[in-house]
């Protein structure tokens, strides 16, 4: 299944992610975050974190599948989410705040799918 979310420069965060892939990986989405981008490969999520850096300078994370622990979401209401998503590693925990108008509860799913399949 390939998706990739609206409104949020997808072909220059797929040109990003395709500079970190490694033979016979291949790109199957990105969504946009309030800084930069987050992207599902076939053996890992990728995300770039401006939020511990300064401006000019950026961290590219890279998780297996298999190393995270962990995935929530907040809740704000009794039928709406926020635009933030934790996942836990057993070394850390990164926080992913996604553009408003991106289905997060569809990164939601699909993350979690990956995770315990």
């Amino acid at each position: 299944m390939s998706f990739f979310s609206k409104g949020d420069n997808r072909e220059k965060h797929m040109q990003q992610a395709e500079e970190f892939l490694f033979e016979g990986e291949t790109l199957e989405g990105t969504y946009g975050l309030m800084i930069d981008f987050v992207a599902f490969t076939s053996h890992r999520i990728l995300f770039v974190d401006r939020s511990l850096m300064s401006k000019s300078k950026s961290a590219v994370y890279s998780i297996p599948y298999e190393k995270i622990e962990e995935i929530a979401i907040e809740k704000t209401g009794v039928f709406s989410f926020s635009n933030n998503i934790e996942i836990a590693t057993k070394r850390t925990t990164h926080s992913l705040r996604f553009m408003k108008d991106t289905d997060v509860m569809q990164f939601y799913r699909d993350l979690s799918k990956r995770i315990c399949t």
